[in-house]
């Protein structure tokens, strides 16, 4: 009877080999961390080297902090304008926003600011198409063309205001992750890397790149600020031309928000569009936007442009400022009418927004372009490195290794560690031991460039989506590029095998909470097996009815286990759906981790069950059984995570496998059902198949029907009029056929609906 369960004997060693694949994925990803942080540590000290020298020589020069070397935008500008815009709620049709007109210029930084209550968040999911709980009026246009923002998801970020990332992930990896699923599947791993360091550099996370993010409540991560900044880089690493943040200063205390803020200027200078919703800055911080829009109580617009002239315009009004005080606080205090205004008594808040519209005769003032600041030309630095070098000793044009070094210590830079020195010559160009002026003084020059330029530069990655042609088209005439741009989405067959990669890293970090469930798998296997011991043979009357209890057991701690697959991570989910990740990659690259727990829990329930009730019958005839109630429960568990919210799903799920297993299933109800509507219901439990195909194994094992307790033949009948009564022929297909294509069916059935319902529960959250 054994050689007939030989296919068993190869699903397990399947299984024991991706167990032993899934610690070694991790170990190789631990070794590429490790090496990861010594090329980090050696293209730091690169700059710092290359900074240094330059600074040396032409003090004057304007040099950036960074230079961003994979950070290339993937479409050169969006203009966002919008006219009457309104939205009215779709509950009770109260409008929360009305009439807002104007427009957000390329390449700047943008604030929507307001008391509370005034749209400011509805206002930016109405351009985003994400205001799902009302109804839009009024026109979005980009670039001149009528259209939403949600129609560009390629060029647009969206950070939402709570710090929605994966808690057992590392910073870095979380920036790769997204890096490596929201651009093109044929991006260079190079590239990937360029942009990584980019995120990690701006968002100045390097120091905490290999730490775990962690939560509050179990596992501590890095610090709240932290948090933000990785919630930002996670839109960074996808390079938006566009970036929408949802309130990115709440919670922070004021330096950390000024830090951030700058970041994020730092990006709006490379050609992003930064647009966000800030409540209550400080004014220095209020200074760095050059755009501001300002919402009064209604959400009509009180005032749109430059920031510095929000004073100008409300002292015009006749309002005083008092000393002091915060003008950004006291713009608040102006627009909620909790400033009076003596020399004009008339003017209340309520009319601010009509004496925007008279005075509106321009959108916003224009600010310094920092592109036009004065920079040193290579003319400069030519004469300055040949100065350094005659000072050195050096007289002739190639510049050797000993006499770069020269160069290095007469310039007063520390001589860089071998492997930063190796990438140093490599950027700048050295061959055969040594490198021209020439290419020496251009590549000083170039560092005065927000891009890196020198030879490691990821030049071809900078348009890799596109066309150079297609990426430097005007902003009228891009209509074409953000029509194709709307309509591309990774295939499932490029996300998935990184999805998948991610929920491995994932396991391993769980590798405690897996032990822990293991070991309760194994508890409540000894004890429900000590309750059915010397009760398993037909000859028992209880036999059927332990048996059930048995699959009732399994079943309950299957499905119970399988919520947290969805159910924990629905806000991620969320967050990675509307930024473009496939319902089918992030859902099969989860189940199919998944599945394996549930496959070795099943092996180890089945192993401590059979030694505690001394049951009867080979190990593999009860495992044939147990795993399929198992699957099917799982079925179940994966249903319900993806559609009962996380605080009800534990007791719904215990609910739905308790009816099905322990009332519509249970052998006497099924001895009792024939002829009756009870039938029908036993043929829609998953239970009845296993326990009944389980219960007449072991009665065809232990010398057949002859050997069952009379007061259990009703059992039997009933059970066997259920599983040979399928309409494929339970004949011809037998007890374990007929059971392995019911579960089957149950199994598929509920991954088939938890797929439906992840895709279309909740879609207004997904845009």
């Amino acid at each position: 009877m054994e050689d007939s369960y030989w296919w068993e004997k190869i699903v397990l060693v399947v299984v024991l080999i991706v167990y032993t694949i899934f610690p070694l994925v991790a170990f190789l990803n631990r070794r590429h961390r490790l090496a990861q942080s010594k090329v980090c540590d050696a293209m730091r000290e690169c700059e710092t080297c290359s900074v240094e020298l330059a600074r040396s020589l032409v003090p004057d020069a304007v040099l950036p902090e960074y230079r961003f070397r994979g950070m290339h935008l993937k479409m050169s500008a969006i203009h966002v304008g919008f006219d009457n815009v309104g939205v009215k709620l779709k509950k009770d049709g109260r409008c929360i926003l009305e009439g807002v007109t104007g427009a957000f210029r390329p390449r700047k930084m943008a604030a929507i600011m307001g008391p509370s209550g005034a749209g400011k968040t509805t206002f930016m999911n109405a351009i985003c198409g994400r205001a799902y709980y009302g109804t839009v009026s009024g026109e979005i246009r980009i670039n001149g063309h009528v259209s939403s923002i949600a129609e560009i998801k390629e060029l647009r970020g969206f950070v939402p205001q709570d710090d929605i990332v994966h808690e057992h992930l590392t910073v870095r990896e979380q920036l790769y992750y997204s890096a490596r699923l929201r651009n093109r599947a044929k991006t260079s791993a190079s590239v990937i890397n360029s942009i990584v360091e980019d995120v990690l550099n701006v968002m100045h996370l390097t120091d905490v790149q290999h730490s775990i993010v962690g939560n509050v409540e179990e596992t501590r991560g890095i610090s709240g600020g932290q948090r933000k900044r990785v919630n930002i880089g996670l839109e960074l690493a996808a390079r938006p031309t566009i970036l929408m943040l949802d309130e990115p200063t709440s919670g922070l205390d004021a330096t950390t928000a000024l830090d951030i803020m700058r970041s994020l200027k730092t990006l709006s200078e490379i050609g992003m569009t930064v647009i966000m919703v800030v409540h209550q800055p400080r004014y220095s911080l209020f200074t760095l936007f050059e755009e501001v829009l300002l919402l009064g109580l209604g959400g009509q617009t009180v005032y749109l442009g430059g920031s510095q002239g929000v004073l100008p315009y409300f002292t015009s009004l006749s309002f005083k400022m008092p000393e002091h005080e915060n003008p950004a606080d006291w713009f608040m205090d102006v627009i909620s009418g909790k400033v009076k205004n003596e020399d004009n008594p008339n003017l209340k808040s309520s009319g601010l927004a009509e004496v925007w519209a008279q005075r509106f005769t321009e959108i916003v003032t224009e600010s310094s372009d920092p592109s036009q600041v004065r920079t040193a030309d290579l003319f400069t630095f030519s004469k300055a490195l040949d100065s350094k070098l005659a000072a050195a000793g050096v007289s002739d044009n190639m510049i050797t290794d000993e006499n770069f070094l020269k160069l290095l210590e007469v310039s007063g830079v520390k001589e860089p560690s071998p492997a930063a020195m190796h990438e140093l010559k490599a950027r700048t160009g050295f061959q055969n031991g040594s490198i021209s002026r020439e290419k020496l003084s251009s590549f000083l020059n170039g560092l005065q460039s927000s891009f890196s330029n020198d030879l490691l530069s990821d030049m071809a990655g900078r348009y890799n989506d596109m066309g150079a042609s297609e990426a430097s088209a005007s902003t009228a005439g891009s209509a074409k590029l953000t029509e194709k741009l709307a309509g591309r989405r990774a295939r499932l067959c490029a996300q998935y095998p990184v999805l998948l990669h991610q929920n491995v890293i994932r396991w391993m970090r769980l590798w405690k909470h897996k032990a822990f469930s293991l070991a309760l798998m194994a508890l409540a296997a000894a004890v429900f097996g000590t309750q059915c011991k010397d009760k398993l043979a037909p000859e028992h009357v209880l036999c059927p009815i332990k048996i059930n209890i048995s699959h009732v057991a399994i079943g309950l701690l299957m499905g119970i286990a399988c919520l947290p697959i969805f159910g924990s991570d629905r806000m991620v989910f969320w967050r990675e759906s509307a930024s473009g990740i496939r319902v089918g990659a992030f859902f099969l690259s989860r189940v199919t981790v998944f599945l394996f727990d549930v496959l070795v829990w099943c092996y180890v329930f089945t192993a401590v069950w059979k030694v505690s009730s001394q049951a009867p019958c080979g190990y593999w005839l009860w495992l044939v059984a147990f795993r399929m109630t198992a699957v099917s429960a799982a079925g179940i568990g994966v249903l319900i995570s993806t559609l009962i919210p996380k605080s009800s799903s534990t007791l719904a799920t215990a609910v739905v496998l308790l009816i099905m297993g322990g009332a519509i299933s249970e052998p006497q109800v099924v001895a009792e059902a024939k002829g009756s509507f009870n039938e029908v219901l036993a043929f829609l439990s998953p239970f009845t198949w296993t326990s009944g195909e389980n219960y007449l194994a072991v009665i065809a094992e232990m010398g057949g029907e002859e050997n069952v307790n009379i007061f259990a033949l009703d059992m039997m009948d009933g059970y066997r009029n259920v599983l040979l009564s399928i309409s494929l022929g339970g004949h011809n297909l037998g007890y374990l056929t007929a059971a392995y294509i019911s579960c089957s069916v149950f199994g598929f059935l509920g991954l088939t609906f938890g797929y439906l319902g992840l895709r279309f529960s909740h879609r207004g959250k997904q845009a």
